[in-house]
């Protein structure tokens, strides 16, 4: 009897190893087989250097998903060039369409796609007699019956613009996401326009004043030098071809 008690409890010794490897290989093609819920339409509030947005996040499975995302936001400001002060507006307004790759299938994503890009910068500057402005190599001052006004616009860049970025965040399961997003938009040069209106006067010369848009002699040498002003705040901004794009997101996919 012992030898038999022996020798059966060897046999189950001898199994035990290979019924735990059954069920756990068993535990693991069940886990496996349980699909992971997720996938559909998201919605995300995002806070960027493009402005507060919205956008609309689509995951097609774990390794693709399609963008769209409105960006808007209007900040008053003063800001000089060529030792003129303008009162101005930076208005930002871009409207994209991104696609997602997930090369692992988890949080980090290559993203790539095009902009519809308004971004511009806005501003004027008034002369009504005390204030001064150096235009090309002269200096003018208006008038205060007929003040001389600059207004000038930056226009940042093409109105198509390309992207490319990377990012990390949840994506394909349902429920709260978050995200950050590091990337450029390739908005192309910026162009400048500048326009001018009113009566001036060379400073060091009083009392003679002129229809800035007029055809007299210091009307003509004024819109030279107003020609020469562009050429340079164009030739200052002119590297300006990417903007950075930084941006984070919170949101929740149905």
């Amino acid at each position: 009897m012992k030898m038999r008690l022996k020798r059966k409890t060897g046999i189950v010794l001898t199994c035990l190893p290979f019924i735990f490897l059954s069920q756990h290989s068993s535990a693991q093609e069940q886990t496996q087989q349980e699909p992971i819920e997720g996938g559909g339409l998201a919605v995300v509030a995002k806070v960027s250097t493009l402005g507060p947005g919205i956008e609309l996040d689509y995951s097609f499975n774990e390794n693709w998903n399609l963008r769209l995302q409105g960006n808007g936001y209007t900040y008053s400001d003063t800001f000089e060039e060529d030792d003129i002060d303008y009162n101005g507006e930076i208005e930002l307004s871009t409207y994209g369409m991104l696609v997602d790759w997930r090369p692992f299938g988890g949080v980090f994503r290559v993203s790539g796609g095009a902009y519809i890009n308004d971004n511009e910068l806005r501003g004027s500057a008034i002369s009504a007699g005390s204030e001064t402005f150096e235009i090309g190599d002269l200096e003018y001052r208006g008038s205060s019956s007929d003040p001389l006004t600059l207004d000038t616009a930056i226009v940042l860049g093409d109105e198509t613009a390309g992207y490319l970025g990377f990012g990390w965040g949840q994506s394909y399961e349902d429920g709260f996401m978050f995200s950050l997003e590091i990337g450029v938009l390739f908005s192309g040069e910026p162009d400048v326009q500048l326009e001018v209106a009113g009566t001036a006067e060379v400073v060091g010369y009083p009392g003679y004043q002129f229809d800035v848009n007029g055809d007299s002699p210091e009307a003509m040498e004024f819109q030279a030098n107003v020609d020469q002003e562009v050429a340079s705040l164009q030739e200052d901004i002119s590297d300006f071809e990417v903007y950075p794009v930084i941006a984070l997101g919170i949101g929740y996919r149905f």
